[in-house]
Parts: structure tokens; sequence; C-alpha cells
């Protein structure tokens, strides 16, 4: 099924492109409203060409590897080290 992410951001950004034309058309200057639609618009037009070009990834993508991983318990970014070790004293109360 086809990435329907793209095609909403574009009608997103034609819409909010056609607001702001008609608003700076219909008051005859750029008024804030209008630099306000202008920018979102921007990001729109940002987030549109990035979600375009996003490749799918299709297939096996090593998920069940991961979660084997993970279910096993910790990892080494998990464990922490024993501050005796790393040279940290040990307060004594």
């Amino acid at each position: 099924m086809a990435n329907p992410r793209p095609v909403v951001l574009i009608a997103s950004f034609a819409m909010l492109a056609t607001a702001s034309v008609l608003l700076i058309w219909n008051e005859g200057a750029v008024g804030a409203n209008a630099w306000a639609l202008l920018a979102l618009t921007g990001v729109i037009a940002a987030a549109a060409v990035m979600a375009f070009f996003q490749q799918e990834q299709v297939g096996d993508n090593g998920v069940s590897e991961k979660l084997v991983k993970t279910q096993s318990g910790l990892t080494e970014t998990q464990a922490l080290p024993d501050p005796a070790e790393d040279g940290f004293d040990i307060p004594v109360i």
C-alpha cells in the first residue's frame, strides 16, 4: 500500500499556499497573518519533500533479531559499571 503521508502533506501545502495568496490579494498587502501562513507553508513543504523521498522498508528488516536480543536480558548499554571498580569512593555512614 502506498504511503498516504506525502499526499496529505502536499494537499496541506497547496491549501496553505492558496490561503496565503488569497489573504494577500484581499488585503492588498502582506500582513502578519499572511506571513504566518507563508511560514507554515514552508514547514509543510519541507515535511512533504522529506515524506516523499523517504524509502519504505519492505521485507525482513531484522526486527525479530532485535526482539530476541532485547528480550534475553540486559544489553551492554543498559548494564551500569560498579562504582568501586571505576575509582569512585563509596560513602560510609
